[in-house]
Parts: C-alpha cells; structure tokens; sequence
C-alpha cells in the first residue's frame, strides 16, 4: 500500500540536464503532499528518466525488505509505481512462472510487471485486489494506468500538454492548474485513452436460496483468508453490527492475532453491543470514547486530507479517522473493515422504499469509490494504515451484485442473504441486529451538523449553482475551498442519508 506520483511525457524534449532536475523536483513535490500514504523510512522512492518520473511513498506489507519502488524487469523494459495489494497474486506468478518468466522479489508489485510483459492489458481481468498503478513501457515510450474493480484505491490526473501527471490523491495535482481527471473504477487508460475492463452484470442469476446462501459463505470466507494472508498483526474496526461482525469472526478463522477496535461516545449503543460480543468470545478488544471537542476541531484536517465537501461523507470521515489514528497508535498497520456491504446487499432503510431496489444499489455500489471507499482509504491512510475491505472482493461482489433482490430482502428483512450465511456463527444479537447508521450507533447525532448550521461568516448561497442548499453543505464547502481545492464543477449527489433539524432522513436523488 503506497501513494504514488508520476510523469508521464508522451512526446518529451531531448534531456538537457535541466529538465531531468526540474521532473525530480517536481515529483517529489507531488510525493511531500502525501508523505502520509507510507512509511517514513520509504519516502519518496523514485526514478526520473527522460519522459518519465515515477515515485512511491511506500507502506510496506508484502516482502518490506526487498519490494523498492518503482520497479522494473531485468532488462530495463518495464518500470511500475503501484499502490495497493493483489490478493492470491501466487497463483498468477505461478502461472507467469511456467510461461518462463523469473522474479527476483517476492512482491505483488512484481506480477504486474511479468503480467505486463506477458499479456499487455490483459493482465487486468487476471487480478483480484484493490490497486492503482501506472506503468512506463520503454520499448515503445507508451503507458498503462490502471484502477481496481470497484475504486477501492484512488487515482487521479491532469494533462498539460503532451504530459500526464498521476497522483493517489487530487492535492497533488492543485500547483498545475488544470481540470483534475479521475481514474474510473474498473478502467484502464492508455495513451489517454481510457477502456473499462470490468462491469458488474445487470442480469440477476437464477438461484435459490439455500444455494445462494451456501455460495456467499464460501466466497466470503475465501474473500477474507486471501485478505489476511500476512506475517502482520490485525485490526478489524468493529462498530458491533452484521458487516464488521461479520469480518471480525472470519479474520479470527483465518489469522492468530486480530484486534477489535471501537469508538463511539459513552453510552452508546455500537460500543455496548461490541464489548459484549468481545468479552464473550475473548477477543482483544481496544474502545476509545469520542470526544465532541475533538471531532469540532477535526474538521478542517478531515477535509483537506479526506478531500471531500459534501456534509455527509466529511462528518463521517470525521470520526472514521479517530478509529484509524488508535489503530495507529496501538502499533498497526493493517486493517479489515465492513464497508460496501449496505450498498451491494440492500441494507438501508431506503431500499425497502425505493420504487426499484435494484437500480437504487447499482446507484451506491457505483458511486462507493467517491463516497464511502473514498472515505475509508483516507482516513486510514492519513494515519499511514492500510485498510481492506472483504465485502468488495472482486468475486464476492460479482457474485452479491447478481443475487436477485428478493434474496436480499425478504419477508420484511434486510441484508437477509447476508444475515443467513452468519446464522449460526453469529449470535443472534449481532445477526438480527437492525441497521443502525452511524450516527446514531456511536451516539454522534447532530453534533457536527449543529456545529457547521451554528458558524458565522458562512457565505448561505456558496454552491448554489451545484445545488448545495443547505447550512451545513454550505459550511464543508467554504472548509473545502479554504483546504486549497477549486469549486467543484458539479455535484454527485448520492442516494443516500442527509439531515433535518431533527435527526436524519433518508432521501434519494
């Protein structure tokens, strides 16, 4: 897990010397922005070669000690800078391997360059993980940059001229004064042309219940032992419902040493619920009290570092980053959480009110890169922690996205596939546990909303023209645009929850 940087010249000058020093001075500008994707001892790994710079601030957790970026195959071909973690990636280079290739590190990064050079692009419908990398080929000055599946891990860019400039996060970007361009899930861009590689099927399958609970069993539990398939310790952030219940058990299937984190303020419901299941299946358990003060004073760090200004996804990122920071500061350094699984399995209130379900989580499930999983890779990140999230396995989703929805909801009952597979390895406090969003579970309630429609020198109309309309949109805007971002040109409204002078209500848009 890195952030990563890179030029790409499509057409460059003739070296003069000069121009090589301004590239490296200008990378590792872009890498000091995101100092806080890696480990401090591996900052700024780098190349700058005519055309080309490439650099990582890397998080070592696959093969620390020999895994440098960027790297590159034995004759100099090939150069990649990748973000991210492949998982059962063994088995592509045993199948690389038998083709003739050779490895000399025990690295995923290295199966995307062997892939590379083996099946050009084709390498993307072979991998299963959350990654973005760019790839320099040499033989022909071209290049490949690439995004997981589902958006897990963000990549983004701006074009001047015949130059691309990649970035793990858009604050890289800011200095070149020029449109941001995001990396689309699931695509690939070549030479400035972009391709998708992978879509996620709109034909329900024909499956019955029994089967379709005993196969979302099996690719859950295949999805999590791939994901804790490492010499480190573990987090899971557990906030006592289904989802990261649902990770927690697992991970403990499959790994010796996993830890359960909490936060919420005193009182609140997720924390009893979760120190219950802990102390009953004795589990290490660490739980940290939120504090309003904290959160207030949180903000304009969250939303530079989050780089979000919609209300919503900024006041969650506020308190995520406090779960990730005591990950932090109990010595780990990677995570599981259960992000993704509301969308793709029905469980909000407001499927069971929609008009039509189904389009309603193709909606979420396409829009997680920019909400939710957004959320989760900044706020761990901004704390130097990788976090993975199993409900958005390639296969696993592939899989939950087909199910037809009447398995999803059911005689009344949301996530129904979902809260089926884990009957009997839950208890059923945690399996018929309602959904309880997150404000109310951790006892946040309107603290941040009350706090943002309360400040003064708030201009009400900013945004109007991207249809932000209300105080508190109003607010994480202005914090926004002070962070050093430009207006937004428009707004993706998600369907999703919003908030009212008495709590929260759901909307759809």
């Amino acid at each position: 897990m890195c952030g990563i940087a890179a030029i790409i010249d499509t057409d460059p000058m003739p070296d003069t010397g000069q121009q090589g020093e301004r590239r490296d001075r200008e990378l590792l500008a872009m890498l000091a922005r995101i100092r806080h994707r890696g480990d401090t001892e591996c900052f700024a790994e780098h190349s700058v070669e005519p055309g080309v710079a490439l650099g990582t601030n890397r998080l070592a957790i696959v093969d620390r000690e020999h895994a440098k970026q960027p790297q590159t195959d034995t004759q100099g071909q090939v150069s990649v800078a990748y973000n991210g973690e492949l998982y059962g990636f063994q088995s592509v280079r045993r199948e690389l391997e038998g083709l003739g290739h050779t490895f000399r590190t025990a690295s995923d990064t290295e199966v995307l360059i062997h892939g590379y050079l083996e099946w050009g692009e084709k390498l993307l419908d072979r991998l299963n993980g959350m990654f973005a990398f760019v790839l320099h080929d040499r033989r022909d000055g071209s290049f490949l940059a690439a995004r997981d599946h589902v958006g897990i891990k963000p990549l983004y860019y701006v074009r001047r001229g015949t130059a691309y400039y990649f970035a793990s996060e858009q604050k890289c970007l800011l200095t070149y004064d020029a449109p941001i361009h995001t990396v689309s899930p699931g695509t690939f861009l070549r030479n400035g042309r972009e391709e998708r590689y992978f879509s996620l099927s709109t034909t329900p399958r024909h499956i019955g219940p029994r089967e379709a609970v005993g196969t979302y069993r099996r690719l859950f539990d295949e999805a999590v032992r791939q994901q804790v398939d490492t010499d480190l310790p573990l987090a899971v952030t557990f906030s006592g419902g289904i989802d990261s219940a649902a990770v927690l058990h697992t991970a403990r299937r499959f790994h010796p040493a996993v830890t359960a984190f909490t936060i919420g303020f005193e009182g609140s419901a997720d924390v009893e619920v979760a120190e219950r299941y802990c102390r009953e299946e004795g589990i290490a358990h660490v739980v940290a009290r939120l504090d309003r003060q904290e959160l207030i004073d949180a903000i304009p760090e969250v939303v530079h570092g989050a780089e979000f200004f919609e209300a919503i996804d900024a006041m969650d990122t506020c308190v995520g980053q406090f779960a990730f920071r005591l990950v932090k500061e109990h010595g780990f350094k990677l995570a599981l959480c259960g992000e993704g699984s509301d969308e793709v399995n029905a469980g909000y209130d407001l499927f069971r009110q929609h008009d039509d379900p189904v389009e309603l989580m193709r909606y979420r499930v396409h829009n997680l890169h920019r909400t939710d999983l957004q959320r989760v890779d900044r706020s761990s990140m901004m704390h130097s922690v990788e976090t993975r999230v199993p409900f958005m396995d390639r296969r696993l989703l592939e899989f939950a996205y087909s199910v037809p929805m009447d398995l999803k909801l059911r005689d009344g009952q949301d996530k129904w596939l979902l809260r089926e597979a884990f009957r009997g390895r839950l208890p059923s406090y945690l399996v018929d546990r309602p959904k309880i969003r997150m404000p109310d579970g951790s006892g946040l309630k309107n603290t941040l909303v009350d706090h943002a429609r309360t400040q003064g020198g708030v201009d009400p109309g900013i945004g109007a023209d991207i249809g932000v309309d209300t105080p508190e949109g109003a607010f994480f805007l202005q914090q926004y645009l002070k962070a050093g971002f430009p207006m937004p040109r428009e707004r993706h409204k998600r369907a999703g929850y919003d908030y009212s002078a008495n709590g929260y209500f759901e909307f759809v848009s």
